[in-house]
Order: structure tokens, then sequence, then C-alpha cells
């Protein structure tokens, strides 16, 4: 492993499939990065159709801390984009493993703001923030619905309450990585980064949410409302692996609007008027949240978001509950 000064090597995965409009993007953003550490960046091409290797390996030719390696036939039940981390982790040089999607944009402090955070905090898994980038309301609605968990999570886990780790934007170190023996041997799942995290936990290493703008990413929104739904089934898959402990606070959000509307059919002024004041408290944090993390112009969508939440969260839930299958990234996997 190699270190330079304090600050421990870093390995950057980015797991990549079909992703020729995002990953230049994505590598451009990472090739900014002012750590002062030793770093590098592995790409994993999954088995992509488009121009996505020969990206990577532009920026393997013209930068020697950009590495690409092709993701073979899986020969195993690890396979999607658990193999791809799997074969990246294999292949790291680094102490600490950062992990972000094809699709996003980091800031140029991602990786000194991460590392000075898990040093912070003294734990071994860290998610970072992520919101959507877009000027229209649909992407605004997404961003919203990124980061009002994220700030929930955040001061959960400084209680010692952890709900996921998101893989996105996270980090993990090396040596709670091979903990868990990596991903060629923990379950497979669709929801890799929540396995990952499970598996961590059950060993005793600490997840911590990291609610700030200096490690606030930018994720590509989805395109369609049947997208979004696509992608949040797919992580039911593992919201529904959470012990119930866990799970009562999003069926009480699910519950929340029904009673109000029963409060005013049957004419219950009181409960109602407790109703009107727990919705503009959640209002108020929501929009504390988005000061915290310097997105203010999201302020004026929240009264919509919690309007469309409803409706939204409950079209997954239905639609997990009656999936047999789960298409995502042009894959189709049974749940």
């Amino acid at each position: 492993m190699e270190k330079s000064g304090s600050w421990p090597s870093v390995s950057v995965f980015v797991a990549a499939r079909n992703e020729e409009e995002h990953l230049p993007i994505c590598l451009a953003a990472l090739k900014k990065q002012n750590y002062p550490g030793n770093w590098e960046v592995l790409v994993a091409n999954d088995h992509s159709e488009d121009q996505t290797q020969a990206i990577g390996t532009t920026f393997q030719q013209s930068d020697n801390r950009f590495h690409v390696f092709s993701v073979p036939e899986p020969d195993s039940p690890v396979r999607g984009k658990a193999l791809a981390l799997a074969i990246l982790a294999e292949n790291a040089r680094g102490e600490i493993f950062l992990i972000c999607d094809a699709d996003m944009q980091m800031p140029e402090n991602w990786i000194l703001s991460m590392i000075s955070a898990l040093q912070h905090f003294g734990v071994d898994l860290l998610n970072g923030t992520t919101t959507t980038k877009g000027n229209s309301l649909f992407s605004a609605l997404q961003a919203v619905d990124w980061l009002i968990p994220q700030g929930h999570f955040a001061w959960l886990s400084r209680l010692g309450i952890a709900y996921t780790a998101m893989g996105n934007n996270m980090a993990i170190t090396r040596k709670a990585y091979e903990a868990t023996g990596g991903y060629r041997n923990i379950p497979f799942s669709l929801t890799e980064d929540f396995e990952l995290f499970l598996q961590a936990q059950n060993r005793g290493f600490r997840l911590i949410h990291y609610f700030h703008p200096d490690v606030l990413g930018l994720s590509t929104p989805q395109n369609s409302t049947t997208d979004w739904v696509s992608q949040h089934i797919r992580w039911m898959v593992g919201f529904m692996q959470l012990p119930f402990a866990q799970q009562w606070v999003f069926y009480a959000q699910l519950l929340f609007y029904p009673l109000g509307i029963l409060f005013w059919v049957l004419g219950l002024k009181t409960a109602l008027v407790t109703f009107l004041c727990i919705w503009g408290l959640k209002l108020l944090a929501s929009a504390i949240l988005m000061v915290q993390i310097q997105q203010k112009k999201l302020i004026p969508i929240l009264v919509v978001y919690e309007w469309i939440w409803w409706f939204a969260y409950s079209t997954c839930l239905v639609g997990y509950l009656t999936a047999r299958n789960i298409r995502w990234k042009g894959r189709t996997w049974k749940k």
C-alpha cells in the first residue's frame, strides 16, 4: 500500500455500462481532484455496447493515474455491478476505496473531503451526499428526493443508526472491505452497496452519512417517471432487508396523508390542526436541510414534493410487491 505523507492512498472505483454520454464528465471531474496523497481511478467497462471502453482508454493514455479494466463473463453467482467492483478492488493499490457511479460529477475537493471526514469521524464507511443536476421541475423533485432522506440519515448515523451505504458516493477502508470477503464472497444482491454495508456492519464497522456541500456529487436524473419508479423498485430490494424498527418510518409517512384526509372528512378539528402543525414542521425541517447543503433554490419545490411523494412511493411499493423481475441498466434480474 502506498502513502504520501500522512494522507492514505486512495483508489476510486467507477463501474460503467453503456455510459458514453456521462463517463467523460465523470472522469474529467475526477482528473481535477486536488487530493495531496496518492490516488488512482479504476474504471470497469461492464460489457458496454457503446464507446465506454474507448473513453476510458483515452483517459488512461493521457494520465497514468487512470486504469481501465474489462469485466469478463461471470463464472460465479457474482455478476453485474458487484462483479465490476470486485475486479476493481482486486486491482486497487489504495488503502481507502472511494466508489462513484459513472454518471456522477464530483467537486474538486471530493477525495480530500471524503478522506478528511473518514478520519474525523474515525469510521470505516462514509457516505457522501448526492443530488441531481438539471433545471427541470422533474430533476428538481428528484434532487429533493435524494437530499431529504440523506439529511435524515446523517443525523441518525450520529446516533449509531445507519440505514445503508450509497454506492454512487461512498468510501470504505480496505480493511473493512477485505473483512467482508469482498464482492466475490458476500451474497449477491441487486443493491450491492446495501449488501456490502450489511456485511461490514455485522463485523463491527461503523458508517457515517456526511451531509456536506464539500462532498455533494451531482447525479444524472432519471429521464422519465417509469425510469424513476424502476430505480426505486430496485432500491426497495435493499430496504425490505432492513429490520422493521427502521422500516416503520416509511410506512408511517405513507399513512400520513390518508390520516389527514380522514381527520378532515370526520371533522376532527383538533386532530386536523395537529396534522397541519406536523406538516408545517416537516416543511421547515426540509427547508433547513436545503440551506445546510447550500441548495436554497430547492425550497420552493418542497410543497410540491410533499404532495407528490405519497403517490410516487405508494406506486413504488405496489410495483415492488407485484414485480417478478426487476429491469435495470438493460438487464433483467429475478427479484
